[in-house]
C-alpha cells in the first residue's frame, strides 16, 4: 500500500514543533523540510501559501499529528523508526543516554539555580564515569534531539551521513555483475573495471573501500555464496537443514553406510622398503543409537568391502539385519549386486525390474534378497547422513592421537610427521595390526563413550542400542554367508568358459549353458575355484581355473589331462536328455514327410490354368526353328541326348 502524503500549514507545523511560525518559515525556505508545496492563499489574500510535507518533520512530530487527527497510516506495514532499524550496540548506547537524561532531569528538579545544578550533576557524573565523560553542550544536545526524535535522536551518529553512498544505480549493477561470478574475482579487480567503465559512462562512484563495505553490507552472504561458490557451498553453509527426530525410530531399524579415509599413515610395505598409505574405513552406523555396528579397514574401498562390513553386523547375533539402509550415491554403493543403481540408474518400476530378472538381463541385488529397503541420500549432500558426524569424532578422538596423523591437507600436516615417516621401524604400523588397534578403539572407546545427544543423553551408543533396539532380525547363517561371499556382476559364458581376473575358469557342464548370463561368487583365499549362480540365485556349479599349456613343450601328462577335460565335456553333452532322445528316435524320411503333409496339410486346391492369358510375341526365327524340327521329326529329341550317343573319335595326326 502506498503511504498517503499529508501537507501542513506553517502554523500547524509550528504547533507540532513547538517553535514560532517565523522559525518554521525560515527553516522551510532553507530546505530543511525538503520539497515544499505552494497553494493559493486563503481568506481572500493574494500570493502563495507554503505547505510542508508531514513526512519531512521529525518522527515525534509525525506521530503527534497522526494521533491528533486519529489517523492510522498503513497499519499492516508500519514504518520502522531509526531506533528500530539500528543494531543492538547502537540501541544500547541510546538507552544509556536516555537513562542519563532521566537522572539529569530528576537532579535539576530540586530547588536551586539550573546552571549550578547542571554543573554539579556533570561533575558528579564524570567522577563516577571517567571512561564516559560528557560535557554540558553534549547534555543539552541530547535533550534537544530526544525532544525532537525520541530514542532515535539518541542513537550514535544520528542525523549524520553514515551509510550513505554516492554511487549511481547502473554503476552498482555493473559492479555486481562482475563480482558475483563463480570465478570469484576480487573486489579490487572488479573496482578497476568499474572505474574505467564509470569514466566512459560518466557514472558517479565512491572509493574502493566504500565499495568493499557495500559488498559486505548490501549484498547478503547468501547471495554471495550462491553466486560465487555454487550450489554445494550454499547447501552446506547457508541453506537451512532438515532436522531428523532420532526417537521416531528404533535401534536396529536403520543402518547408515559410507566410506571414510583416515587422516593418518600406515606402512603397507616393509620396514626396509616402507610404503606409506592412508587406510580407508568402510562402516555401518545404527541411526538411532549412533553405534558403529560393522566396519572394515582397507586400502581400496569397493562394493566388496561394503558387503564385508555389512556382513560383520548381519552375522553378529546381537545385531542382525536392519529393516532399512541409508546410503549415498557413490558407485560402490550403487552397485547392481549390492543395492541397485539408485539415482545413477534410469527410473524403473518393480514390474519392469522383475521382468528383466526373469529374462536374465538383471540380477537381484543383495539387499533385495535380504528384504532390506534401500534409501539413497540427496546427491552431493554430505549432511544427509549422520555417519559423517561420527567420522568427525573418529578424526578428533582417534586420528589426531595417532603418531602418524597427517591431517586432511598439507596445511593441517604436523611438522613432526616428516621425521616420523623416516623411522618405519618405530612408527610403521602394518595393516593387520592397525585393524586390531582400530577395532578395539571402536568397541572400547567410541561405542562406550557417553553422549548428550537428543534421545540418548547420559547413555553411550551401546546402552542406547540395548534400550531401544527392535527384536534381532536374522536369517539362516549359512545362506547369509553364501550371500556375503565376494561376487561379481553378471558374466556371459563363452566358448572357453568364463574369464575372471585374467584367468579362465571352466567346468564340463558349462558346455550346456554357453551364452547364458551368470554371476560369480569367490573367495580371495581360494583363487583356483569360483561358484556360479544364475540371475535367480540358483546354484549352477563350481568351476576350476584352467592352466594354459606350454606352446610347444607340453608333457604327455598335460596333454592327457587336457584331452580328458574335453572328453568330460563331450560326455556331459552326450548324457543330456535331449541328446539321448534324438539319438534313440527315428527321424522321418522325405516320403514320410510328404505323406504327413498330404494327410495333415492345407486344404488349398491345386492351381488350374487361367482362362485369361497374355500372349507374348516371340522372334520370328524361333517359330522357323520349330517348324524345321517338326519337318525332320526331331522336335521331340533332346540335343543333349544326341550328344550323349555320339561317338567321339580322337583327332588323327597328320
Amino acid at each position: 500500500m502506498q503511504q498517503r502524503t499529508y501537507l501542513l500549514t506553517v502554523k500547524e507545523a509550528a504547533e507540532l514543533l513547538a517553535i514560532g511560525e517565523r522559525a518554521v518559515r525560515k527553516n522551510a525556505m532553507a530546505g530543511r523540510y525538503g520539497d515544499l508545496e505552494f497553494v493559493d492563499g486563503r481568506y481572500g489574500r493574494g500570493g502563495k501559501m507554503i505547505m510542508i510535507r508531514l513526512a519531512a518533520l521529525p518522527e515525534a512530530a509525525q506521530s503527534a499529528y497522526l494521533r491528533q487527527h486519529n489517523i492510522i497510516d498503513e497499519p499492516e506495514r508500519p514504518a520502522a523508526s531509526a531506533y528500530d532499524r539500528a543494531d543492538a550496540a547502537a540501541r544500547a548506547a541510546a538507552n544509556e543516554r536516555y537513562r542519563t537524561l532521566k537522572e539529569y532531569e530528576a537532579y535539576i528538579a530540586t530547588p536551586g539555580k539550573r546552571t549550578e545544578l547542571t554543573r554539579t550533576f556533570l561533575a558528579q557524573w564524570n567522577a563516577a564515569h571517567p571512561e564516559a565523560r560528557i560535557s554540558q553542550s553534549t547534555l543539552y544536545n541530547w535533550q534537544a534531539k530526544h525532544r525532537a526524535d525520541g530514542l532515535s535522536g539518541l542513537l550514535p551518529q544520528y542525523g549524520k551521513r553514515k551509510g550513505e553512498r554516492s554511487i549511481d544505480a547502473p554503476a552498482w549493477e555493473f559492479f555486481q555483475a562482475q563480482y558475483l561470478q563463480e570465478s570469484q574475482p576480487s573486489v579490487g579487480d572488479c573496482y578497476i573495471l568499474l572505474d574505467r567503465k564509470a569514466r566512459l559512462e560518466g557514472w558517479t562512484i565512491p572509493s574502493r573501500a566504500t565499495i568493499a563495505r557495500m559488498v559486505k553490507e548490501d549484498i547478503p552472504e547468501a547471495v554471495r555464496t550462491l553466486r560465487r561458490f555454487g550450489d554445494k557451498k550454499y547447501m552446506d553453509d547457508i541453506q537451512t537443514f532438515t532436522r531428523r527426530d532420532p526417537e521416531s525410530i528404533r535401534a536396529g531399524e536403520v543402518f547408515v553406510g559410507d566410506h571414510h579415509i583416515l587422516d593418518l599413515f600406515i606402512n603397507a610395505g616393509t620396514a626396509e622398503k616402507p610404503k606409506w598409505v592412508r587406510p580407508w574405513m568402510t562402516a555401518w552406523l545404527d541411526m538411532r543409537s549412533r553405534k558403529f555396528v560393522g566396519w572394515t579397514i582397507n586400502l581400496s574401498p569397493c562394493t566388496d568391502e561394503i558387503i564385508a562390513a555389512f556382513a560383520n553386523a548381519a552375522l553378529d547375533p546381537a545385531i542382525g539385519l536392519p529393516r532399512h539402509i541409508y546410503i549415498d550415491n557413490g558407485r560402490d554403493y550403487c552397485s547392481a549386486k549390492f543395492a541397485g543403481r539408485g539415482h545413477r540408474g534410469n527410473p524403473i518400476t518393480e514390474e519392469d525390474k522383475e521382468a528383466l530378472i526373469a529374462e536374465g538381463k538383471m540380477a537381484r541385488s543383495l539387499m533385495d534378497r535380504l528384504d532390506v529397503k534401500t534409501h539413497w541420500a540427496i546427491v552431493e549432500n554430505a549432511r544427509a547422513k549422520v555417519i559423517e558426524r561420527a567420522f568427525k569424532e573418529v578424526v578428533e578422538r582417534f586420528s589426531k592421537f595417532f603418531p602418524t596423523y597427517c591431517g586432511r591437507n598439507q596445511d593441517e600436516r604436523p611438522d613432526v610427521l616428516e621425521e616420523r615417516l623416516k623411522n618405519p621401524k618405530k612408527y610403521g604400523m602394518g595393516l593387520d595390526e592397525f585393524r586390531n588397534v582400530f577395532g578395539d578403539w571402536i568397541r572400547t572407546v567410541f561405542n562406550k563413550t557417553v553422549s548428550q545427544g537428543k534421545g540418548r543423553a547420559g547413555e553411550c551408543p551401546d546402552e542406547t542400542y540395548m534400550r531401544t533396539r527392535l527384536p534381532v532380525r536374522t536369517a539362516d547363517a549359512d545362506v547369509m554367508r553364501l550371500y556375503f561371499m565376494r561376487s561379481t556382476n553378471p558374466f556371459r559364458i563363452g566358448r572357453n568358459g568364463i574369464t575372471f581376473r585374467k584367468a579362465e575358469y571352466y567346468h564340463p557342464d558349462m558346455a550346456l549353458i554357453k551364452g547364458k548370463r551368470v554371476y560369480i561368487r569367490y573367495r580371495d583365499e581360494d583363487p583356483d575355484h569360483v561358484w556360479l549362480y544364475d540371475t535367480n540365485d540358483r546354484y549352477l556349479g563350481e568351476a576350476e581355473r584352467i592352466t594354459p599349456l606350454p606352446a610347444i613343450a607340453a608333457t604327455a601328462e598335460e596333454l592327457d589331462a587336457e584331452q580328458a577335460r574335453k572328453a568330460r565335456e563331450r560326455k556331459a553333452v552326450v548324457a543330456h536328455p535331449s541328446y539321448q532322445t534324438a539319438k534313440n528316435a527315428q527321424p522321418l524320411t522325405p516320403a514320410d514327410i510328404t505323406e504327413l503333409y498330404r494327410i495333415c496339410g492345407g486344404n488349398a486346391a491345386d492351381v488350374k490354368p487361367s482362362k485369361v492369358v497374355e500372349l507374348v510375341a516371340l522372334p520370328k526365327t524361333g517359330k522357323e526353328s520349330v517348324q524345321a524340327m517338326q519337318a525332320t521329326g526331331t522336335d521331340d529329341v533332346s540335343p543333349f541326348a544326341i550328344m550323349a550317343r555320339a561317338k567321339i573319335e580322337k583327332r588323327r595326326k597328320t
